[in-house]
């Protein structure tokens, strides 16, 4: 358990890191949002601040959602897990990922892959006006299936090692 243990702690610190460091894509995303309204104001609006608005949008929300599972910022209603033990809690959430979680996760991520592959072989540009290239931004789908993968492993290898050291009291 100790191996896993570590594993599961060097993917948190690398879900850790890629937060940190896509984080900082809302700085380019406010200054171009600041741009935007400006050149408005002034009746000169561009093409490009919009779709590259949304291409950093895009890539911070994706890139930064295993910095969320690690922090558990993502929605949850425990309602009901709320009165569970440590113990019945780690089983439910256990069987939440193999049953939801990671099915889902493999779809995003083997579908996102092959969106991405297509994507660079064609070299695909944008529809709009200005036409960037977009299967940069399209690479960030395997990407973040494949973060989102590993911390989903982390939380259930934390979640086994709930259930290997906690012992349940009866009353």
């Amino acid at each position: 358990m100790d191996t896993l243990l570590r594993v599961s702690k060097k993917i948190d610190i690398l879900s850790d890191w890629t937060g940190r460091i896509f984080s900082f894509l809302l700085i380019p995303l406010t200054l171009l949002v600041v741009y935007e309204v400006i050149t408005r104001q002034l009746g000169a609006p561009t093409i490009w601040t919009f779709e590259t608005c949304i291409f950093f949008y895009g890539a911070h929300f994706m890139l930064t959602a295993s910095y969320g599972l690690l922090y558990k910022s993502h929605v949850c209603i425990d309602l009901i897990s709320m009165k569970f033990s440590k113990r019945t809690d780690a089983i439910v959430s256990i069987i939440c990922y193999i049953l939801m979680y990671f099915p889902f996760i493999f779809i995003v991520t083997y579908y996102g892959y092959e969106f991405a592959a297509s994507a660079w072989e064609q070299l695909e540009t944008s529809w709009s006006a200005w036409g960037p290239p977009i299967y940069p931004i399209k690479t960030v789908i395997p990407l973040t299936g494949l973060l989102l993968l590993l911390q989903g492993f982390s939380e259930v290898i934390k979640y086994i090692n709930v259930l290997t050291e906690t012992k349940e009291v009866r009353s």
